[in-house]
Formats: C-alpha cells, sequence, structure tokens
C-alpha cells in the first residue's frame, strides 16, 4: 500500500511540473497584440471622458466663484445703495483703474479676502481661479452706479460672467471714453441696446442678474469685466450663455 501511495505521490508531482513547464511556456504574439488592443480602445474612450468631466468640473467651479463674489458685491451694495466705491457726494467717479485708492475692488479686497479682486480692466488669468474682476457700471442715469459686472476665468480658459443690475437698463451699461473711468458721466458714449437670450434688441429692461460666456478659442483673451461692457447678449441662465457661446 506504500509503494501505492508513493506511485501517486510521483504522479501528482510530474503532473504539477508538467503544468508549470506549460506556465512558462508565456502568451503567443497575437495574444499580447490582443491585449494591447484592448487596452488602447479602453484608453481611447476613457481619456477623453476623463478631460471632459474635468473641464466641467473646472467651468462649474468658476461659476460658482462667480456666484459668491456677487453675492459679497451685492452686500457691499447695501451698505451705500452704490456699486461704485469712488462716487461721492457730488455725484462724479473717479478712477477705478487700481485694486486700492478708495475702489470698488480695494473695498471688496478688504471686506472678502477669500478673492483677489481687480479693477475691472484688469484680465483674470487661467492659473487664478479666485481672481474676481469688477466693474461697477451705469444703469439708468449717468454715474449712477446701480450695475456691477463681474468676470472669473476658469481652469479651462473658459471666461464666465455675471451683470447684476439694481435698477431697470434704459441702454447698454457703458463707461465713458475715457479709459480711466468706468462709469459713464459727461461724455459717455453713445450705448447700444441689449439683447436677453438672444431675443430682439432692447429686450433685457428689467433689473436682475445676467450671465455671458466666452470659450477659451474665441475669447478676445481679455477675461475682463470692463470688456464685457461691450456685450450685447446677456443671459437668464449659465447655460442658455453657454450654449449661445459654442
Amino acid at each position: 500500500m506504500f509503494k501505492h501511495l508513493l506511485a501517486r505521490a510521483q504522479e501528482a508531482r510530474a503532473a504539477e511540473l508538467e503544468g508549470e513547464s506549460g506556465l512558462e511556456g508565456g502568451f503567443t504574439l497575437i495574444e499580447l497584440m490582443v491585449v494591447l488592443l484592448i487596452i488602447a480602445i479602453l484608453l481611447a474612450i476613457a481619456i477623453p471622458t476623463f478631460l471632459g468631466v474635468s473641464g466641467s468640473a473646472r467651468d462649474r467651479s468658476a461659476q460658482s466663484n462667480v456666484t459668491n463674489a456677487l453675492t459679497n458685491s451685492i452686500a457691499y451694495y447695501q451698505n451705500g445703495q452704490n456699486f461704485d466705491a469712488t462716487t461721492g457726494a457730488g455725484g462724479t467717479a473717479t478712477s477705478q483703474t487700481g485694486t486700492g485708492g478708495g475702489s470698488t475692488a480695494g473695498a471688496l479686497q478688504s471686506t472678502e479676502p477669500a478673492f483677489t479682486w481687480v479693477a475691472g480692466g484688469t484680465a483674470c488669468a487661467t492659473n487664478a481661479p479666485k481672481c474676481v474682476s469688477i466693474a461697477p457700471v451705469d444703469v439708468a442715469t449717468a454715474d449712477d452706479g446701480q450695475g456691477v459686472i463681474l468676470s472669473v476665468m476658469a481652469g479651462t480658459g473658459n471666461c464666465w460672467y455675471a451683470m447684476n443690475l439694481q435698477a431697470n437698463p434704459v441702454a447698454q451699461p457703458n463707461a465713458t471714453t475715457a479709459a480711466s473711468n468706468y462709469n459713464g458721466a459727461t461724455g459717455a458714449a453713445t450705448p447700444g441696446l441689449l439683447k436677453l437670450d438672444g431675443g430682439a434688441a432692447a429686450s433685457l429692461t428689467s433689473a436682475g442678474t445676467y450671465y455671458a460666456f466666452e470659450k477659451a478659442n474665441t475669447a478676445s483673451g481679455s477675461c475682463s469685466a470692463l470688456h464685457a461692457e461691450g456685450f450685447a447678449n446677456w443671459y437668464s441662465t449659465y447655460a442658455k450663455a453657454s450654449a449661445a457661446s459654442e
């Protein structure tokens, strides 16, 4: 009986060794090529999907930053009923080209340091997601400071804009011909008419918040609030703004 068990053990060992030699034989070239082809197909599907999700997340983050910055700006407006920090008792706006000197950007930098506030003529960079360009604008009368435009550049290079009007607009918010003065006063350029959601001219006639968007490959390269003063088309949602620009 012992001899019989020993024989069976030798047979089992021989079978095991035969299996190991089979494993050491490896894969054929065709099998390796099939595996590589499958991996390539999966990468071709996965990479664009990943990039799309990543880009969408960056744009959503920029939209969130614009919305939060706008909330801060409206809170600032409530204190003095004016978005323009430089408009004094005489009703005349002074320079808004810097972040200090009593500018709106300077005032918000002191009260809301979570963002980097820059004057409306300054463009925010792609690598500065917390940068907010802000420009007070006129809405109903010259130098009334009842409107504000904000811009934030996403990590994708796309630029997102928001405009809040505290009064019913009579024309396109505009600056004077002087680059140092964001608010319209004596000698203001002839304003254009605003369109809402791609509608007819002058269809935007109510106070409220509106949005605009520029894609990275079509934008002028200036993601600044002052740049958006030239926009005739504004939209009721971010989704409508982005769809109209694609």
